[in-house]
């Protein structure tokens, strides 16, 4: 599958650390059993969502069955089956709430106002008169707030396609199987006008900062964690050796 350059999902890292995308660039792509877990569990929501299993239930079609999913067989299990259950009551209790006929389902969006290599695909987006809603299900337990990066990159491109300046943006994030003390299921709001003026006045110069000809690469101990460039970063690997010598 192909990724933007700019990819949403790593914003966060990017948009302190400009060095980053180019870098990565270097380094083959590789995932773990959790994210290719989370890459199945969101095909299962996409099935049932797009009307796929013809009157079946998800666990009549996936439960116990095994699937191939980047380098590793994973075993569909009823914890995998409730987190996309959890994830398609939502979007159906939405939909009824806001008055839609159907969702927007792994939708691909783009900035080219921002920058030609921003864009990525939301899992799903909800779009009535006034309303927009960026659903994004993460699958894994370490909590995640609304209000990120990549929710307001996808909201930024939803809005530039569907919305206008009176739009009222809703970022929702679900996560089944994460501990918060909000919940499973937590929002941010906020108004087309502040979201356009945080992609134009935030966003774009820490796009336009990836392609400098000599980008700056900054050290952060959140940030390089989840940085799949930082075995060959010589700014992380420098500071980590400082680390060792304390």
């Amino acid at each position: 599958m192909a990724h933007a350059l700019l990819s949403p999902s790593a914003a966060k890292i990017w948009m302190s650390c400009p060095g980053m995308p180019k870098l990565a660039q270097n380094v083959e792509y590789k995932v773990g059993v959790p994210a290719a877990t989370g890459t199945l569990i969101h095909e299962m929501v996409e099935t049932l969502l797009k009307g796929r299993l013809q009157n079946l239930t998800l666990e009549e079609y996936y439960l116990g069955s095994t699937h191939h999913v980047e380098d590793f067989d994973i075993t569909v299990d009823q914890d995998m089956v409730d987190c996309a259950k959890v994830y398609v009551e939502y979007i159906d209790k939405r939909m009824h709430d806001l008055d839609i006929a159907r969702p927007l389902i792994e939708e691909k969006v783009r900035m080219p106002e921002i920058h030609s290599d921003l864009w990525g695909t939301a899992d799903a987006i909800l779009i009535n008169k006034n309303h927009l809603e960026i659903v994004d299900l993460k699958s894994g337990k370490w909590a995640v707030e609304p209000d990120n990066p990549q929710l307001r990159i996808y909201a930024l491109g939803a809005l530039s396609r569907y919305g206008n300046e009176d739009t009222e943006v809703q970022m929702t994030i679900v996560q089944p199987r994460g501990w918060h003390k909000d919940g499973h299921i937590r929002s941010y709001y906020i108004s087309a006008i502040n979201l356009v003026e945080w992609g134009y006045e935030t966003l774009k110069p820490a796009a336009e900062a990836c392609f400098e000809e000599i980008p700056t690469y900054n050290y952060s101990e959140a940030g390089c964690r989840w940085c799949n460039a930082r075995s060959i970063c010589d700014t992380y690997n420098s500071k980590k050796r400082e680390n060792v010598n304390v």
